[in-house]
């Protein structure tokens, strides 16, 4: 135990050397609330939430993993900043890429995939003077950090960059009164910020606490030492790299700072471990609660740890925090391969480790939700998703880990050091292996690489372990590329109907499209309107070529000034329409976005030899009822999607079509299927929505906006433009109904959509449902017909009675009504889903119940036929003994026959009955106990006769002696085959009585 004199204060502790926190209260969430009071209620900060983890505006990152990421639109120059300043705790996901903390989580006491980022910024306000006086202020005098155990860095400067040492940040320091041999200058490596290749960047200083001693150890900062660590980050963001590499000053100069929350937490408590923080204890302490029989946490690290139970402690609780902020935040596992290999390690150290099959991870996310919720209340909001997608995740994990474990051993007999390899925790090495001995490759390249990590979900690890173990080369730095590759083709997909059109436009310097009047439209007694445009064509595009004019019936694609046609996005089908030119028609059939020029692709049509040329003026038309109704059946889409997760809680969007007859959601479903009743309650729910009259609102915001919205449903994995989002929204009295981003077209009010029907819905695989739905007057005709088929098949039900005598009748009315139920979404003949559904099941019970009533009559067949055969197939033997063998023709109409039936009819004479169902043939024989004898019995007679023919085993009846009861195995018999091997048993059956009974 170690004590100093601060002051006139005294310290004890048996871990760190360091200053008292200066509250009673020394909890984490003490300390993350003083640093937002300090900035916001002391320094005139403005508090802005953190963004979810997901990167919504930015695709070059899979997670959050900096503070600044939600700000990069304002360094970046095309974005305006809410405040000037600002701060806030991030949530951030370090888990891959440049900052990948995930393969050393438990082995130190810092390294966590999920952390809390405190941040300060501003926006052209103040710049280094004031972030270094307000950092330091902060930890000194408020956090009651000692001096002596702090170290600044500052740049030294780079002739490469052409940028001078940054002497002006080493002064304020030593204004502050830091101590000059505590100020270091350190490289770019260390010191200069960078967003990326291009872009804003600028130098940086650097905060380090050191541990464990006041003692000077400068020469130590940035040696990776755990006891001498970089507490926080202040960047100073005053220059922009060209794309030639050269550097410029920014017009306006910005801070962005960073420190980490769970390191600073240990500092003020005075631990060596995060772990040992109350940010981390109440889970450990958690995990041990729900895992009784396993040793509680020791803190151990190293060999100390030699059976590794404290790293996994550590890790399952690092992991559960992830899990948790990351599906409240609406990450979808199977859209997230890192996220979902996370959750498998996890499931994985919950069984193997701490002896829990199913349902600790689930558990440990209450604890999480408990500590971190009233910080970031998304948690608390998606308790139900969560938990739901934990679940649904644990179920799939150990389906697929059954069937993979199996797999990986058999191959691992030719190739043993496959075991080398986790198959547990990343199952998709089966798929992946198989695929590298299939195309047998001297190498893996970058395409096979981009396929292994694409298509099967190998990580960059995953493959190079692979490769090592088949001994073929793979240089990681081509899979970089590749995925680069595949971020650029993403981005720009859709964009050009080809290369040549694009560049011959660019070429001739065609200004792209003025798409101004695109959502520009209204309602005007009741109606809407579009307007009309007066248009120039610019350029004229036939066969991918510029041409001046273009003759009547000729498909071409016209370039115009401007256009108010909606492009196929967002799952929208596009607008179409004419074009007047005087006494000529242009009809549009298609618009396509070539990279902002519009194609309005079509025919001219004139009635006669007519032709229009580059320069001529007309008038643009859209199609208003093809418009409204794609406008109809998108705003429906909307409500399906934000209704359906109500219902069902963890969902997410697959895709989805708009199109003026239908609309299509394909949706994941992280729970039990979407059952009819639940499909009922939301068709209700829209539906009561549309008689609200509900306007529906279309807000136009930026990236940073975006973020700050609760209740909002964002696609995972889409990435969404950083300004110029369109959110559109319908309230209700009761809340939020729908808020969604979207590019479409949509109704002004619910009430504009008329009616809503689903008409079909079908499972693809595990998760996704498919649904489709009409609109309108379409809606208003499915529930038409589906109350007239209703009706049609009660009046069946009824007749059924009367008519059962009529099974030939009865089958063709059902055959014509099942007609009814197969039909496609854009047929006239459409059914509410849920109407189908019952058609369907009061069609399947009068079919029962012609198919009972016909077994009953064919029953009586089988009797009857026996009763014949005893009057008329008796056969007698020399001595004048009776036996029976019969072949039951009544079988050949039956589903399944009962043998034993047959027989009982004739208890007292040896019986052999044959019968031949559904391609199948099988056999039962009886002789009394009375008629056996040393070379007659009923297993005998049965081998020897009709088993031997048909080459099939015995099957003893239960309860019975088998030498009075005997029956053959049932086998499956072609029909052309049946009637020879029918009549040589029959015949050897009888013979065989006639010498032995």
């Amino acid at each position: 135990m170690t004590k100093l004199l601060w002051g006139c204060q005294v310290i004890k502790t048996s871990t760190r050397r360091i200053s008292k926190y200066v509250d009673k209260d020394r909890t984490g969430r003490a300390i993350r609330q003083k640093f937002l009071d300090y900035f916001i209620n002391k320094n005139n900060h403005n508090f802005i939430k953190s963004s979810p983890v997901v990167p919504f505006c930015d695709p070059t990152v899979a997670f959050v993993n900096a503070g600044m990421n939600q700000f990069k639109g304002i360094f970046m120059g095309t974005q305006q900043p809410q405040y000037k300043k600002v701060a806030n705790s991030q949530k951030c996901i370090r888990v891959g890429g440049k900052h990948n903390d995930l393969n050393v989580v438990g082995g130190d006491g810092y390294h966590h995939t999920f952390f809390e980022m405190l941040g300060n910024w501003s926006f052209g306000d103040y710049f280094k003077q004031e972030a270094c006086e307000l950092a330091w202020k902060l930890l000194t005098q408020e956090y009651k950090i000692h001096p002596s155990r702090l170290y600044v860095t500052y740049f030294k400067g780079d002739p490469l960059l052409g940028i001078n040492e940054d002497l002006e940040t080493k002064e304020i320091w030593k204004a502050i009164g830091v101590s000059e041999d505590r100020i270091l200058p350190f490289t770019s490596k260390d010191n200069f910020w960078e967003m990326g290749l291009t872009g804003p960047c600028g130098p940086c200083t650097e905060i380090h606490i050191d541990h464990t001693t006041s003692n000077n150890r400068a020469k130590l900062v940035n040696k990776g030492l755990h006891d001498l660590t970089e507490l926080w980050n202040l960047v100073f963001i005053q220059y922009n790299r060209k794309s030639n590499e050269s550097i410029d000053l920014l017009p306006e100069k910005h801070v962005d700072t960073g420190m980490g929350f769970e390191r600073l937490t240990a500092v003020l408590q005075g631990k060596t471990s995060n772990y040992d923080t109350d940010n981390f204890t109440y889970l450990l302490k958690a995990i041990h609660k729900n895992c009784s029989k396993i040793p509680e946490y020791q803190g151990k690290f190293g060999e100390n740890d030699w059976n590794s139970l404290d790293a996994s402690y550590r890790i399952l609780a690092d992991h559960a925090r992830m899990v948790t902020v990351c599906l409240a935040d609406a990450m979808i596992p199977e859209q997230n391969q890192k996220l979902r290999r996370i959750m498998r390690r996890s499931f994985l150290l919950c069984e193997n480790v701490f002896n829990k099959d199913k349902g600790l991870l689930k558990e440990l996310s209450n604890y999480v939700i408990e500590h971190l919720g009233c910080v970031y209340t998304e948690l608390e909001r998606n308790v139900k998703q969560i938990h739901q997608i934990i679940d649904y995740e644990e179920e799939v994990y150990k389906s697929v880990r059954k069937q993979a474990t199996e797999e990986w051993n058999k191959l691992a007999k030719n190739q043993p050091q496959l075991l080398s390899l986790d198959i547990n925790e990343n199952p998709t090495l089966v798929a992946g292996y198989k695929e590298i001995k299939t195309t047998n490759p001297k190498f893996i390249d970058a395409q096979l690489a981009f396929k292994l990590y694409d298509t099967f979900g190998l990580d960059e690890e995953s493959i190079s372990s692979l490769a090592q173990i088949l001994n073929l080369p793979f240089n990681a730095s081509d899979l970089h590329k590749q995925l680069e590759l595949a971020k650029i083709r993403s981005k720009d997909q859709g964009l050009m109907s080809g290369p040549s059109v694009y560049d011959q436009l660019n070429k001739a310097k065609v200004p792209k499209t003025d798409r101004t009047g695109l959502y520009c439209y209204e309602k005007k007694s009741g109606k809407y309107v579009f307007d009309n445009l007066d248009v120039r064509i610019l350029k004229i595009i036939k066969d991918s070529k510029l041409v001046r004019e273009i003759e009547s019936e000729n498909f071409c694609s016209l370039v115009l000034d401007k256009s108010n046609f909606y492009t196929e996005a967002g799952g929208q089908i596009s607008d179409r329409g004419t074009i007047q030119f005087g006494d000529y028609m242009f009809e549009v059939t298609e618009a396509q976005d070539c990279n902002g020029y519009i194609l309005h692709k079509g025919f001219l049509r004139s009635g006669e030899s007519g032709r229009v040329k580059v320069g001529q003026t007309g008038t643009l038309k859209i199609d208003s009822d093809f418009r409204l109704k794609n406008m109809r059946n998108h705003t429906a889409i909307h409500l399906l999607n934000s209704v359906l997760k109500k219902v069902k809680g963890a969902t997410c969007q697959k895709s989805s079509k708009v199109t003026h007859n239908y609309f299509n959601l394909d949706v994941g479903i992280f729970d039990e299927k979407l059952s009819f009743d639940e499909l009922e309650s939301v068709e209700s729910v829209i539906r009561k929505a549309i008689q609200s009259h509900l306007p529906v609102t279309i807000t136009e915001l930026d990236s940073q906006k975006l973020t700050t919205l609760d209740e909002i449903i964002l696609i995972p994995g889409e990435v969404y433009p950083e300004t110029g989002i369109r959110v559109v929204e319908v309230k209700s009295c009761e809340g939020v109904l729908s808020r969604e981003p979207c590019c479409g077209t949509h109704v002004l009010n619910t009430s504009d959509i008329e009616d809503f029907c689903i008409v079909s819905m079908k499972s693809l695989g595990r998760s996704t449902t498919s649904i489709y739905g009409v609109t309108g007057y379409k809606a208003k005709v499915a529930r038409s017909n589906g109350i007239e088929l209703l009706n049609n098949l009660e009046t069946l039900g009824k007749s059924v009675s009367d008519n059962i005598d009529k099974p030939d009748v009865l089958n063709m009315a059902i055959t014509s009504f099942k007609k009814q139920l197969n039909y496609s979404v854009e047929d006239e003949n459409i059914l509410p889903v849920i109407v189908k559904q019952q058609c369907a099941d009061i069609l399947n019970k009068i079919s029962k119940q012609i198919k009972d009533s016909g077994k009953r009559n064919l029953r009586e067949f089988i009797e009857i036929e026996m009763r014949n055969a005893m009057e008329s197939n008796v056969s007698h033997t020399k001595n004048n003994r009776k036996y029976m063998v019969h072949y039951l023709r009544t079988s050949l109409v039956l589903e399944n026959v009962s043998l034993q039936k047959a027989t009982n009819l004739c208890p007292d004479i040896p019986v052999l009955i044959i019968s031949y169902s559904d391609n199948t043939v099988k056999a039962r024989c009886c002789v009394p106990g009375n008629m056996k004898n040393a070379s007659f019995d009923a297993e005998k007679w049965m081998r020897e006769t009709v088993a031997a023919i048909f080459k099939c085993s015995l099957v003893p009846s239960k309860g019975y002696d088998p030498s009075v009861v005997c029956n053959m195995k049932a086998k499956r018999i072609k029909l052309e085959d049946w009637d020879p091997l029918l009549q040589e048993s029959l015949e050897l059956a009888k013979k065989f009585a006639e010498q032995n009974l």
